[in-house]
C-alpha cells in the first residue's frame, strides 16, 4: 500500500491527507480502526501534518525555552525529570493530547528492527513538528538538536510521564 500523488497532495487510495485534517466529512468517514486498511506509516503522516498545522505547538511557545535548557546539560535523570516537570505544566488538552502521540511513538519504535523508526530517529522527525519555536533564528536552528532529545526523553519514558505526577 503506498501513496499515490495527486499534484502536490499525498493520498492513499482516495483519501488525500492534506485534506484529512481539514475536511470534517472525510474525516468522520474514515475508518481508522481499520488495520487491513490504513498503516501506521499513513496514520502517523495524517498526525505530523495536523500537528504542523495547529497555531501553536502542542508543547506551547511559552514552554519551549523550558524544555530546552534542561536537556542541554545535567544527568539523564535531571533531564528527565525536568520533561517530567514541564510535561504536567502544559494545557490539559495539550497533555492529554502528546500522550496518545507519544504513547503511539513508544509501540513504533518498539518495532525498529523492522520499520528503522528507532527513538532518536522519532526524535528527528517529531521534535520540530511538536516544539517548533515562536521565531526562526539562528539560535532556533541550534536548539533542533535539543528538541529532539526532548522527544527522545518523552518516548522513552512515556509511563513514568503519564502515569506519576512530578
Amino acid at each position: 500500500m503506498k501513496f499515490a500523488s495527486a499534484s502536490s497532495e499525498r493520498c492513499y487510495g482516495d483519501i488525500c491527507l492534506d485534506k484529512l485534517s481539514t475536511d470534517a466529512k472525510t474525516c468522520n468517514e474514515v475508518d481508522l480502526e481499520n488495520s487491513l486498511e490504513w498503516e501506521v506509516k499513513t496514520i502517523t503522516s495524517a498526525m505530523k501534518q495536523y500537528l504542523r498545522s495547529l497555531p501553536e505547538p502542542l508543547m506551547t511557545y511559552d514552554l519551549h525555552g523550558e524544555f530546552i535548557i534542561p536537556v542541554k546539560s545535567g544527568s539523564p535523570e535531571s533531564r528527565v525529570n525536568a520533561v517530567h516537570y514541564l510535561v504536567h505544566k502544559l494545557p490539559e488538552k495539550n497533555r492529554e493530547m502528546l500522550d496518545i502521540l507519544v504513547t503511539h511513538l513508544a509501540n513504533v519504535s518498539n518495532h525498529a528492527k523492522k520499520n528503522l523508526m528507532t527513538v532518536a530517529n522519532l526524535g528527528v522527525v517529531f521534535g520540530p513538528t511538536l516544539m517548533r519555536p515562536q521565531e526562526e533564528t539562528v539560535a532556533a536552528l541550534m536548539d533542533l538538536k535539543f528538541q529532539n532529545i526532548v522527544v527522545e526523553i518523552l518516548i522513552e519514558n512515556h509511563d513514568k510521564l503519564r502515569l506519576v505526577l512530578p
